[in-house]
């Protein structure tokens, strides 16, 4: 493969066409087709079918343009990487967290770190405990915020925060009466299921219901809190779920309410081990410890 190849192949997949690819390469037609013929023969797959006159991606080059746009996603960080350094600015925080705090201490910390480093920017992605885990250990990302990974290679942590569980409602629902929920309280409720994530398991919330020997139903099983939060919006079950999610869903009727007996999890902030020191990312680590109590100690949890 020549790198002239793949430009070629990547211009008429954004294209659509090899005459709109030539202009973009500054090429003639024929010379777009034949280094797509030569690509074709380097990598021993047809990567289009011509029909009517117009081309189409065949499944294989559909699969090898992901793997083409990364590549381009990688040249492009480069390119921005020697920008920052040739105009001395600071790197990207390259942050990766859980859907529940993305919404919720996430933004808070963005903006009143941004009052004192203006000049920081950031690239947020939402992923679930294992992508993180897995951008990480990969160097893709600078900072992980999830709840707490086993020791895993390749990564340090440090806690962010012991959170409480909540029970939350609709706020039609004979419990959002009540200030604290009790776990007797759930008698005969459906109550969400949240569902193990390989690595990271919530069995304390059904061992405590189990052990309190009620009867209940649990026929809505969810791995993502803001779907839990949902399904408890349109009033199909309660939910003993983490409290980080719940505030965009107030507008939709959720109320949340303390949860007895206390049931908490932790959360952790984690980078990839042999990261080079960063000031901008400890100070941003430090507004983050500091808005999550906050956050918390506004729910009645235990700070840190």
């Amino acid at each position: 493969m020549k790198h002239r190849q793949i430009e070629a192949f990547r211009g008429v997949m954004q294209s659509g066409t090899t005459a709109q690819a030539a202009n973009l390469m500054s090429v003639t037609q024929p010379a777009v087709s034949r280094l797509i013929a030569d690509l074709e023969i380097s990598l021993d797959f047809k990567l289009f079918e011509r029909t009517k006159g117009r081309l189409h991606p065949t499944p294989e080059a559909l699969r090898f343009y992901n793997g083409v746009e990364r590549f381009y996603i990688g040249m492009d960080e480069l390119d921005s990487a020697a920008r920052q350094i040739r105009e001395q600015r600071p790197s990207d925080l390259k942050i990766c967290v859980t859907p529940a705090l993305s919404t919720s201490v996430l933004p808070l910390a963005v903006k009143k770190f941004r009052e004192s480093h203006p000049s920081v920017a950031f690239q947020i992605e939402t992923a679930s405990f294992n992508q993180i885990a897995l951008k990480l250990q990969t160097h893709q990302a600078t900072l992980g915020i999830s709840h707490a990974f086993p020791d895993l290679p390749g990564i340090l942590q440090e806690p962010l925060a012991e959170a409480a569980h909540v029970c939350a409602m609709h706020e039609t629902h004979p419990l959002a009466k009540r200030e604290v929920i009790r776990v007797e309280d759930l008698e005969n409720e459906n109550v969400l299921r949240i569902l193990p994530a390989q690595q990271v398991n919530w069995d304390d919330t059904h061992n405590v219901l189990d052990g309190a020997n009620i009867q209940y139903r649990s026929d809505i099983g969810i791995q993502s809190s803001h779907t839990g939060y949902s399904m408890i919006a349109e009033n199909l079950a309660v939910g003993v779920i983490e409290p980080f999610g719940a505030g965009p869903w107030q507008a939709n009727g959720v109320i949340a309410r303390p949860f007895e007996p206390c049931i908490e999890y932790s959360y952790i902030v984690a980078t990839p081990e042999g990261l080079p020191p960063s000031e901008h990312l400890a100070a941003f680590v430090r507004t983050l410890k500091g808005v999550t109590a906050e956050f918390l100690h506004g729910l009645g949890n235990a700070e840190t």
